[in-house]
């Protein structure tokens, strides 16, 4: 293994690790301190990958939107609807939500330090873009029922995700992600798209 291989592998251990600690604890409730020890690294290692905390949150979230990249393209490529595609993409969400901490910590993150902006809102900004993007591809595609707005049915998918994520966080609702995501798209979907595609879309993903 090169050193650069090593450097990186730690880089990334050091990432993983703080995402750990910062979707148990909080951003302010976990210390460099308690990231260096959880990593297994020295404090001087630390500051070799990243100069502070923030540094160190813009990664999980970039970490996180490397992901939610993948999750797209794997989407809008399989050859299904444009509206089956944000079904699809949300429920890559919800996996996320259940098992990723990297993508659990972003949100934490985002809720606690979303109004300083970037990089805390990197990976909350990048899901409203993509939602956004695949729902006016459902518009041109003429897939969404007449008279809806983009910008309304937007609002309303990434509500129902960070909703989820906030309903799971907090302990209101517990059991399978997935199985309630299925759920609400059973109520919303025929508000959302047409008729003919409505029926066509599979709730639970495809």
């Amino acid at each position: 293994m090169t050193k650069q291989t090593r450097s990186e592998n730690t880089r990334l251990h050091l990432v993983r690790s703080a995402a750990e600690l910062f979707d148990r604890n909080g951003f302010s409730g976990a210390t460099l301190e308690d990231v260096s020890r959880s990593a297994g690294v020295t404090k001087g290692a630390f500051y070799f990958h990243f100069s502070s905390k923030d540094e160190l949150a813009g990664a999980i979230q970039a970490e996180a939107c490397t992901l939610l990249r993948s999750a797209v393209h794997r989407v809008a490529g399989a050859g299904v609807s444009a509206v089956q595609s944000v079904v699809d993409l949300t429920h890559a969400l919800a996996r996320w939500l259940e098992h990723e901490p990297l993508v659990r910590a972003s949100f934490r993150t985002a809720r606690e330090c979303g109004q300083r902006g970037k990089p805390f809102l990197d990976f909350a900004t990048e899901l409203r873009t993509a939602i956004e993007t695949l729902l006016r591809g459902a518009a041109q595609a003429g897939e969404l029922r007449a008279g809806l707005r983009v910008a309304d049915a937007v609002t309303l998918v990434l509500g129902v995700c960070i909703g989820l994520e906030m309903l799971w966080w907090s302990g209101l609702r517990s059991g399978g992600v997935g199985e309630s995501l299925a759920g609400i798209w059973r109520i919303t979907l025929p508000g959302l798209a047409l008729p003919a595609v409505s029926s066509a879309v599979m709730p639970a993903g495809s």
